[in-house]
């Protein structure tokens, strides 16, 4: 029987026990006569029957000529019913269970109790070390508050000592832009003097390199008395022939007719070896298409494809010790011997296009041209000065002086637009060869890359001073 039941059973018992109980401990039982009716009692109650009477709910009622009788000390249980004694019966039962029950539930709660007792001392532990660690924690949070607290006093502190050093620095800077604004001020002021100065000493230097009383002389026969006068309408021709340098040239004659036609032009040769064999055909043709005369100044040294073109010219003049210096053809050539062949082969045809009107102009075919240039140098270089080439008709005219009658002031080109064309490349030398120095310290002449797969170099360089790139 589980705990359920038995509380069940005994609540029933007490139910049904409870009148009898009751009776029994507060009621007295009274024995009077038959005939003798209660003091109070109604009339027609006193005999004989009492239908009227209530009932007792089954207790035994009072014998006649029965006396008054104090409650006893217990319960008559030979006057009980049958049901009311098995009630008592199951009712003594029952308190003998309920004490069996409440013995074993104290016992169940004792064991409870011991067995809950570890679990409730761990409970209490890690209840005092929860309470110790929030106590801890609250007081790191409380150094933490502290901390943080400190900082933000500190942080506004050098704030308020970051504002007050940037202050003074910005009035400091502020001095410093007005003192600066001063000086600088001052210093434009000197400045515009000085410049104002060095403006009117310029002038003054200027006008003392400029021929103010001389202008270019144009004239359509340039030799006059022995002295050749060369106008503004010249030419400068140094360096290595190569294609800038025929761009040059080509450009400046094509201006120099467009400007006038009347008067001739000047290409005038300081020094020359040679060089591009198609460049100096461009430059040939230019000059035979001009309308203007285009006339061939060498005051130095003319050599190869210049000589060429010096010879060939229209009419050219010298100094008695220019050297002009004519030979063959030379060539880089490299490859194969069926190669080399045919570059050689092309080569004696460039020869022969450009030696024959030289040879012609001396009365001479090209190989009797060929055998003279080795008849007179065993290397073939033939040179002559400037009486001797005259006489070979590589030069018309042989004279003593040269008017230069363009040059009209010593000042630095000014940076302005130009009105004649300039050279295509920015080299120091209008042919655009440059002047380098190789791993042993020598200096030499780096020519430019030959765009014309056909072309050769005619060039005199007997010391290997002109490198091809």
């Amino acid at each position: 029987m589980n705990l359920t039941s038995t509380f069940r059973l005994l609540a029933l018992a007490a139910l049904v026990t409870a009148p009898v109980l009751a009776q029994q401990t507060t009621r007295r039982v009274i024995v009077v006569p038959a005939n003798a009716a209660p003091a109070g009692a109604p009339a027609g109650t006193a005999s004989g029957g009492s239908t009227g009477a209530p009932s007792t709910g089954g207790l035994p009622t009072a014998q006649p000529g029965a006396t008054t009788v104090a409650p006893g000390p217990g319960i008559n249980r030979e006057e009980l019913t049958p049901e009311q004694k098995a009630a008592l019966k199951e009712a003594d039962r029952m308190r003998t269970e309920k004490a069996r029950i409440d013995a074993e539930v104290a016992l169940a709660e004792a064991k409870r109790t011991e067995e809950l007792a570890p679990l409730n001392a761990e409970t209490a532990k890690l209840s005092a070390e929860r309470a110790l660690r929030l106590a801890k924690a609250a007081a790191e949070a409380a150094a933490l508050e502290d901390e943080r607290a400190k900082l933000e006093r500190q942080a506004a502190l050098e704030s308020a000592r970051s504002t007050a050093r940037l202050t003074e620095r910005n009035n400091k800077i502020r001095e410093l832009e007005a003192e600066a604004k001063q000086l600088q001020l001052e210093a434009a002021n000197t400045i515009s003097r000085l410049t104002n100065e060095i403006s009117r000493f310029q002038k003054e230097e200027e006008a003392r390199k400029v021929a103010t009383k001389a202008k270019p002389k144009y004239l359509k026969e340039p030799l006059v008395d022995g002295t050749l006068v060369i106008s503004d309408r010249r030419i400068a021709f140094n360096g290595a022939v190569t294609e800038n340098l025929a761009d040059y040239v080509c450009q400046r004659i094509n201006f120099y007719n467009n400007q006038s036609a009347e008067f001739p032009i000047f290409i005038v040769v300081d020094n020359s070896p040679g060089g591009s064999v198609a460049a100096g055909y461009q430059i040939q043709k230019a000059m035979a298409a001009s309308k203007a005369p285009v006339y061939v100044v060498v005051k130095g040294f003319a050599a190869s494809m210049t000589a060429v073109i010096a010879t060939l010219a229209e009419r050219s003049y010298c100094y008695p010790n220019t050297i002009i210096l004519h030979h063959q053809v030379s060539n880089t050539a490299r490859g194969n011997m069926t190669v080399l062949k045919e570059q050689i082969e092309f080569t004696n045809r460039w020869f022969e296009r450009l030696g024959t009107p030289v040879a012609k102009k001396m009365g001479l075919t090209l190989p009797e041209f060929v055998k003279q240039m080795y008849a007179n140098d065993s290397t073939g270089d033939w040179q002559a000065f400037g009486e001797k080439a005259k006489e070979l008709k590589w030069i018309d005219n042989v004279v003593d002086r040269i008017e230069e009658t363009a040059v009209l002031d010593l000042l630095p080109a000014a940076p302005t637009v130009m009105t004649l064309p300039t050279p295509r490349t920015a080299q120091s030398e209008v042919s655009g060869v440059v002047q380098k120095t190789d791993d042993k310290g020598r200096t030499y002449f780096e020519l430019p890359p030959l765009s014309n797969p056909f072309d050769a170099w005619w060039i005199y360089d007997p010391r290997g001073q002109y490198r091809a790139r």
